[in-house]
């Protein structure tokens, strides 16, 4: 039988000779989520907006990855099919949510780091896996962003 041979992690890949551009139009002002408010101005050309400027910090250590969740990221806001924006060139730490390497699988889950000990947080309900004494943990990235598709 053949070992199924995991892909190296990506790593920072140099300077990219072509990022890709779209400016979208961009509200000046943020939207109302409860009652509306009314809107100020309509859309310039000083309001347009490029995702890749805005989600990407370092196109050099970024990667992107489909979430499957089964929901146990859901209360961190990550659900089934979100697009995973995630940078290498982060240093992780408690409080991030991070993409690891676990025991042969990726996973995404909140890490959670206190005296020294490292556990892997999910939602409630979901028992956080505890990171034993000189177990190595292999963190691929930080997750700066999940997007969420609506229709």
């Amino acid at each position: 039988m053949l070992a199924h041979r995991l892909p190296n992690p990506p790593t920072l890949i140099g300077r990219l000779a072509e990022f890709s551009s779209l400016a979208l139009p961009s509200l000046r002002q943020r939207v109302a989520c409860g009652f509306p408010s009314p809107a100020e101005d309509f859309f310039t050309e000083e309001d347009r907006l490029d995702l890749n400027q805005k989600l990407v910090t370092n196109p050099a250590a970024t990667f992107l990855a489909w979430a499957d969740t089964g929901g146990s990221m859901v209360d961190f806001g990550i659900h089934d099919g979100d697009l995973l924006v995630i940078d290498r060139s982060i240093r992780p730490r408690s409080g991030h949510t991070v993409l690891v390497l676990w025991e042969g699988g990726f996973m995404v889950k909140k890490l959670d780091v206190r005296a020294g000990r490292i556990r892997l947080l999910a939602s409630q309900g979901v028992q956080p896996i505890v990171v034993g004494e000189g177990v190595e943990l292999d963190v691929w990235g930080v997750v700066r962003w999940s997007l969420t598709k609506h229709a």
